[in-house]
């Protein structure tokens, strides 16, 4: 039977962050903890949370969530949770910091160690902290997503917190709070949002609605991406990507697959999750090339293609225009283990979405594709 998941409410347009009072006190929240990362307190970005607020004074800041989300950064914000007598939860940030906050509103209503929700989600009830999401990058989509990756340790790799009871309350997508996100940053989540568009879209999940969606993004990335590195005041830009990360979070909903296998098989080391996906991509591309090519043609058109070029070439030359590496090597990684990041791939929950998956030698193959 086909389950079509629904999305949380979402608030979106610049300046949507001034809702974020009324959704507050719409969901009964009376004292929020505010998980952010120092970055975002020191650039200002938490200023306009705090304007946003319109004179409330009773809440409390935990800006040490660290740049990977691990289980000691999620019990270091539950103290402060607890300490602070907080009811609900606001998350201000990227990826580690929304997924973070998903593993919060867990621990802060349930008994035992968080790891044990990371284990089994079965364990997760319905009765979790209330949480709003504010995203600050255009890219990982996990402002709307019931899933997201918490490291039990710093350098290890991510365990899954999925369950329709983690999904954010609400999401306020202010596209004004993505304008300080540097080049390198605003490249690698926009890719990002790509390759959960692709990786949504070809799945073996049935959800035509979210297939159309993932689509759209697809284009808005491929359109817009260059202009809003190139130049982060261009709101157009900003806005369409931020709409491109929003529909590539929807698209997780169909499942991801091979391309984030591979990311996450290096996620023991502190390289960007976004930049780890698009260079993981065009090898991933091209083994399905040939191969589910019904599933191909959507994503070439969308990508705006010409017959000669095909998925993998056109994202290779898309990373290049927009300056990101083309191996991981090229980013600096500098481990030499073979076989457990094949097998860590192999072995990666993603690929129970994946339309077809490669052999064992065939993903060892990739693997070194994408080592280089």
């Amino acid at each position: 039977m086909n389950v079509l998941h629904s999305f949380p409410k979402i608030i979106f347009d610049f300046g949507a962050v001034e809702a974020l009072a009324a959704e507050l006190e719409s969901l009964g929240i009376k004292r929020p903890l505010i998980i952010t990362d120092q970055g975002l307190v020191e650039h200002g970005v938490f200023e306009a949370v705090r304007r946003a607020l319109d004179g409330r004074n009773e809440f409390a800041l935990f800006d040490e969530i660290p740049e990977n989300p691990t289980v000691a950064g999620v019990e270091r914000a539950l103290e402060a949770y607890r300490a602070n007598d907080c009811d609900g939860i606001v998350g201000l940030g990227g990826g580690s910091v929304l997924d973070s906050g998903k593993a919060l509103r867990v621990a802060a209503t349930h008994p035992g160690p968080i790891l044990d929700y990371l284990l089994d989600a079965g364990k997760i009830t319905e009765n979790v902290a209330p949480y709003i999401t504010i995203p600050t990058t255009a890219g990982t989509g996990a402002e709307i997503t019931y899933g997201g990756g918490i490291h039990p340790e710093t350098n290890a790799h991510s365990l899954g917190i999925r369950s329709p009871h983690v999904k954010p309350d609400t999401a306020i997508c202010d596209p004004d709070l993505t304008r300080t996100l540097p080049p390198r940053l605003t490249a690698a989540t926009g890719m990002d949002a790509i390759g959960h568009a692709i990786e949504g879209f070809v799945s073996n999940q049935f959800n035509p609605p979210a297939e159309a969606i993932a689509l759209d993004a697809i284009r808005r990335v491929v359109t817009y991406i260059e202009r809003a590195v190139a130049d982060g005041n261009d709101r157009e830009a900003r806005f369409e990507m931020q709409m491109a990360a929003l529909e590539g979070g929807m698209a997780i909903y169909m499942g991801l697959g091979p391309i984030h296998a591979l990311a996450n098989a290096f996620g023991d080391s502190p390289l960007h999750h976004g930049t780890l996906v698009t260079v993981a991509a065009p090898a991933v591309m091209r083994f399905y090339d040939g191969r589910i090519d019904d599933k191909l043609a959507p994503i070439h058109q969308a990508m705006g293609l010409d017959a000669g070029t095909g998925i993998a070439a056109g994202i290779e030359a898309l990373n290049q225009r927009i300056g990101m590496p083309k191996t991981v090597r090229e980013m600096g990684y500098q481990g030499e283990d073979l076989d457990t990041i094949s097998q860590v791939t192999i072995d990666s929950h993603f690929n129970k979405s994946a339309p077809l998956l490669p052999s064992d030698d065939e993903f060892r193959q990739i693997v070194i594709e994408v080592l280089g």
